[in-house]
């Protein structure tokens, strides 16, 4: 349904670099990366507000790269949301209707359903400075999608609410999204944000689209350290590996010794996402247990944050939380780490994009 080509745009000294990109039709799919790595300028880019140098960008097969954005038929949600403070909500709502020649009466009529949808009829006849952070999220979604479009574009869309409020309107995002199957691009930040809504995600840094797939395939194979890091994978460590049988491999580090899938030789940069690591005594010998000693302690709500020293720092995520009252700080434990649940980076690091879930 979009679909970008080798797409380069020029924001002063910030340039998005060869940009390939689809998003399926009727997905809901989120842009990761920190901030100034190229999200809010690829979705300009995307809607209009910015020309391409280079690249392509087609919608529906018809390619809108220097087409006027009123004829893109795409809503965008700024990260401001950008209310007119002149109008009242109602008005803001029909804004785009008129724009594109429509009569206020008819206008006024057209986003009854919208207005349903995201119940806000009690908003109408309001100010802009008069509502709540909540509100103008929801007035600034009902504008955008007034005008029926093929593709909606949300930029931090929930960024300003606080916590509750975020998880409660990012359900609601996913579900009026799925109601109305309009394809949907999200920028975020937050890995959680992306966990709940997305079909497919994309991480992007300096201007350049790392990785592209479902977000429990970023999480378990990041492609790079940058990605890695970014997802919060606090265990990526460096050895060495050597070729086994039956196609494993053992790999050394911090005089540790663990069995991985898969026929590898030389230094091998791994990553162990910490949920998947067992703490704990285990009930028989196996491979990859390793003992080291416990330095730190952290209750995160759904679950515990724990480290074990064990030539270099493992971090582990467990949720069992009644053990906690029998772990002792310098006390030495016994983890285990599942061979497949060791992911080896691939060596290079140069951005590129991925043509499948990994």
């Amino acid at each position: 349904m979009l679909n970008i080509e080798h797409l380069e745009t020029v924001a002063g000294d910030f340039r998005l670099h060869n940009i390939t990109l689809s998003a399926p039709a009727g997905s809901y799919g989120v842009l990761l990366g920190p901030p100034g790595s190229g999200k809010s300028v690829l979705v300009e880019t995307i809607c209009g507000l910015r020309s391409p140098s280079e690249g392509r960008i087609l919608i529906n097969d018809k390619d809108v790269s220097h087409e006027d954005p009123r004829k893109r038929l795409v809503g965008y949600v700024p990260q401001d949301y950008v209310l007119f403070p002149c109008q009242r909500v109602r008005d803001n709502i029909a804004f785009g209707l008129r724009s594109r020649g429509m009569s206020r009466h008819d206008a006024i009529k057209d986003i009854q359903w919208v207005v349903e949808l995201l119940q806000i009829g009690d908003l109408l006849n309001r100010w802009p400075r008069t509502l709540s952070g909540g509100e103008r999220q929801r007035v600034a979604l009902a504008r955008a999608l007034a005008i029926k479009p093929r593709l909606l574009l949300l930029d931090e869309p929930v960024s300003a609410l606080d916590e509750g409020l975020r998880e409660r309107v990012c359900r609601e995002l996913r579900r009026f999204q799925q109601e109305l199957g309009i394809t949907t691009i999200h920028i975020s930040h937050n890995i959680e944000e992306a966990l709940a809504v997305s079909d497919w995600a994309a991480v992007l840094e300096n201007g350049h689209v790392l990785q592209t797939g479902k977000m429990h395939n970023l999480l378990r194979h990041p492609r790079n350290e940058t990605v890695a890091r970014f997802l919060r994978s606090e265990n990526i460590f460096c050895g060495q590996a050597h070729p086994g049988d039956n196609a494993q491999s053992t790999v050394t580090f911090a005089n540790q010794t663990l069995t991985i899938a898969g026929t590898l030789t030389g230094p091998t940069t791994f990553v162990v996402r910490p949920e998947l690591i067992h703490f704990g005594k285990p009930h028989a010998p196996g491979k990859n247990i390793i003992r080291g000693r416990l330095t730190e302690i952290t209750d995160r709500g759904a679950y515990i944050r724990l480290v074990i020293d064990a030539g270099v720092p493992i971090t582990i995520f467990t949720s069992v939380k009644d053990q906690t009252g029998a772990m002792s700080i310098g006390e030495s434990y016994d983890i285990t780490i599942p061979p497949n649940a060791i992911h080896v980076l691939e060596e290079s690091t140069a951005p590129a994009r991925l043509t499948s879930d990994r």
